[in-house]
């Protein structure tokens, strides 16, 4: 079994199951991820992403063809570049909060999950980088997870020197929202925390923050009170 996806109250769990392989994901592993991240049951308030073993995700396993394979540029496009894209758009868009409980290392696509995620809570030994260019690969794909989550002289830090961060510089750049001595009380606290909370709230808050940051002073106005009495009302129903 490489993924496995559980609901527990209002918690739905995703675990990698390669631990023994780093957690590279394979294709299935990240259909699977979107499916379940894309349509959480309504009762659920936060989605929990961890993994077994001693590395949360140390990038994606290898799905480069054979050198010899005679494929364009559309073709490698439609094979490799579209369904990562589609994959980080399903965690981006995922309804309610997703919280990422990163150990050891988050590499490629590992830092992008812990990027993606609303909050990502990390073990203090935990390490982050994006090596892709070490094996002379365009890291864009990693990129376009991370630009809209920390400042580009981060990104290109991180990509081009291809240094990998501690968690602590990951927390003070901005891909990390909580480091902890203490890795599973600290997630534990903010799982509970939201699963206090109305499935209508955390979608609120989740919608908000999606869309937000892209919107003008006016519509990020009217988004905050549409949402806001959308979520409140539904304590009048």
């Amino acid at each position: 079994m490489e993924l496995r996806v559980e609901t527990t109250g209002k918690v739905l769990e995703i675990t990698l199951c390669r631990g023994e392989a780093g957690n590279a994901l394979t294709a299935g592993m990240t259909e699977g991820i979107a499916a379940a991240v894309s349509a959480p049951p309504p009762e659920v308030t936060v989605i929990l992403l961890r993994a077994e073993g001693a590395d949360f995700c140390t990038g994606r396993a290898p799905v480069m063809p054979p050198k010899d394979a005679r494929l364009t540029a559309n073709d490698l496009r439609v094979k490799i570049s579209d369904p990562v894209l589609a994959f980080y758009e399903a965690l981006r868009s995922a309804p309610v909060p997703v919280v990422a409980r990163v150990q050891g290392r988050a590499a490629g696509v590992g830092c992008a999950l812990a990027a993606l995620a609303d909050v990502a809570v990390a073990e203090r030994a935990a390490v982050f980088s994006v090596p892709e260019m070490n094996h002379d690969i365009a890291p864009t794909l990693v990129m376009d997870a991370l630009v809209d989550r920390v400042p580009r002289a981060v990104l290109a830090r991180l990509v081009l020197t291809r240094q990998a961060v501690s968690a602590a510089e990951a927390q003070a750049m901005g891909l990390v929202g909580v480091v902890a001595e203490d890795l599973d009380a600290a997630v534990a606290g903010v799982v509970e925390g939201l699963s206090a909370n109305s499935p209508a709230v955390v979608r609120a808050v989740k919608a908000f923050l999606k869309r937000a940051p892209e919107a003008s002073g006016a519509t990020r106005r009217e988004l905050a009170a549409l949402l806001n009495a959308a979520a409140t009302a539904e304590r009048f129903r």
